[in-house]
């Protein structure tokens, strides 16, 4: 099956990179880092139920102007999971692994996330008593107050962790969330071998399915992002339906008028599987302004 991975794909994931860990608030964070320490730093961040290696085939593009750490947050990929979690502690996880990357000491590092990563690197940016060169939100949606959540469409792992009898058949369940339709298979084939773990009887899901129940909405609507003293970032697909035009609205009145929001186009909520070398070359060139 490798045989049939573009190119790109295949040169991206032969890059190298370090496996790493850090113990934060009690809890053992994993991370991955590439590229050259004397270039800016950039922290990525996944959105919920995901790992940090959505990125592994987008990091190695980003790697001319800066170098690039992608995180585990915590109750997901290879990260511990704890009986409580807030915003504010995944901020503190986010800064702490920019700190043990090095990313300070080159400078204001930047600070990308997708989804839910989005909110949380908002948090990061928040909460920093150091300066950060900007956060960049990737089809995060911030809700207006007068948002109905009737119509909202859940974009977090709602579903109770089973145990499936063998690997093929817990990654024939593998599902997108929100769902969508995605014509990059292989990439849809890769974060799934990724996302389970063995067990004693078989295999599951490696998030923690309390996640969501602890976070609520609360997360997603507050307007940190509307606060920050960094430069800020927005990127979305002009097919996804978390995006709405309700919500770019409301993300437009409210932001600085300097603000870059960048549409990308044939992308849904998982840009990052549908246009991963347009979202890589979107990142780069909104911020290498900033650096």
């Amino acid at each position: 099956m490798v045989d049939s991975y573009p190119q790109w794909f295949k040169e991206a994931l032969s890059v190298n990179k370090e496996q790493r860990s850090i113990e934060i608030e009690g809890a053992l964070i994993s991370y991955q880092k590439w590229g050259d320490s004397s270039k800016p730093g950039m922290v990525l961040v996944h959105g919920s139920g995901s790992h940090s290696h959505w990125w592994d085939f987008i990091a190695p593009l980003l790697l001319e102007d800066f170098q690039v750490s992608a995180i585990d947050l915590s109750g997901m990929g290879d990260s511990e999971h704890r009986e409580d979690y807030s915003p504010e502690l995944y901020g503190k996880e986010i800064l702490s692994v920019a700190e043990d990357s090095g990313f300070f000491e080159n400078g204001n590092p930047i600070i990308c996330g997708h989804s839910m990563g989005g909110f949380m690197s908002a948090y990061a940016g928040l909460i920093s008593n150091k300066k950060l060169g900007g956060v960049i939100m990737v089809d995060s949606p911030i809700r207006p107050p007068t948002y109905d959540y009737s119509t909202h469409v859940r974009s977090g792992p709602i579903r109770r962790i089973k145990t499936y009898p063998d690997r093929e058949t817990i990654l024939e369940r593998f599902r997108l969330t929100p769902e969508q339709e995605c014509e990059n298979d292989y990439l849809v084939r890769y974060i799934a071998e990724w996302s389970v773990r063995e067990v004693e009887n078989g295999y599951q899901w490696k998030f923690d399915d309390t996640i969501f129940d602890k976070l609520g909405f609360s997360h997603m609507t507050k307007n940190q992002a509307f606060e920050l003293e960094c430069n800020l970032g927005v990127i979305y697909g002009t097919e996804s339906n978390m995006m709405t035009e309700e919500i770019l609205n409301f993300i437009k009145d409210n932001v600085p008028d300097n603000t870059p929001m960048v549409a990308i186009k044939k992308a849904a909520h998982h840009i990052l599987l549908d246009q991963p070398l347009v979202l890589a070359d979107t990142i780069k060139d909104m911020a290498r302004k900033w650096i």
